[in-house]
């Protein structure tokens, strides 16, 4: 029986090990790249003393890499705390239509830059029992990914499932689709660099907080996509 232990445990730790090294190479790859940009830019004005209509163009592109950053460390430190503290969910009845418009609100500037017409159509009267913060996270972190897969003038569509004791909620994308062995990587929390129409930088990270976040709120996440058919990231929450 301790000889079983040991061999578990020392299980455990390399798996862990594992995780720790796939983790800090996608952050710093992820990191990494729009740092740089942003440290060229800056020794490019210092040193080369460039026209403030040449540092203009540049703006709106490292604008996009720094919003993919501040989007990567927030799940990062989100998944950290849930790591360290098991942060126990607080419920309470929440109006997904409401959440969801919140939510679109803040992806604004994200869909406008690629021309990325975004429906709400969940209804009113779609009420669930769960954390707020957590909510808002998981659903977030969909709607971002679906922007990121998606091409210009694509369309990212919202809405919901009726199901016995919980409600679907669906983010629709018309984008690039995934492989089966990408579905799968996913579904093993994986971690690796994926990159978007506009080579917007995805680490994995996010999905891998959604599905806990969702499991402490007696929910789950489902991914179904073919390449080239677009995707389509369900998740439930228990009904009132």
């Amino acid at each position: 029986a301790q000889k079983k232990l040991v061999e578990k445990q020392s299980a455990q730790l390399r798996d862990l090990n594992s995780l720790k090294n796939k983790l800090f190479s996608v952050i710093a790859h992820d990191l990494r790249t729009p740092m740089y940009a942003l440290k060229n830019l800056f020794r490019n004005i210092e040193q080369y003393d460039m026209p403030a209509e040449e540092v203009k163009m540049m703006i709106p592109d490292i604008n996009q890499e720094m919003q993919f950053t501040t989007n990567l460390m927030e799940n990062l430190l989100q998944w950290a705390k849930s790591q360290l503290q098991a942060a126990a969910a607080h419920p309470e009845e929440l109006n997904l239509a409401l959440l969801t418009q919140e939510v679109v609100g803040q992806v604004r500037l994200q869909a406008s830059g690629k021309s990325i017409q975004v429906k709400n159509r969940l209804q009113e009267n779609k009420l669930v029992w769960a954390d707020k913060d957590m909510t808002q996270l998981v659903l977030r972190n969909l709607v971002t990914n679906a922007l990121k897969f998606t091409p210009e003038n694509g369309q990212v569509e919202i809405g919901s499932r009726e199901l016995d004791s919980h409600i679907e909620v669906y983010v629709k994308d018309n984008g690039a689709g995934m492989s089966a062995e990408t579905i799968s990587k996913l579904q093993e929390n994986a971690f690796f660099t994926t990159q978007g129409t506009n080579k917007e930088a995805g680490t994995g990270i996010g999905l891998m907080l959604c599905r806990e976040y969702l499991h402490r709120n007696g929910g789950w996440l489902t991914i179904h996509s073919e390449e080239g058919q677009g995707s389509e990231f369900c998740f439930t929450l228990p009904k009132r």
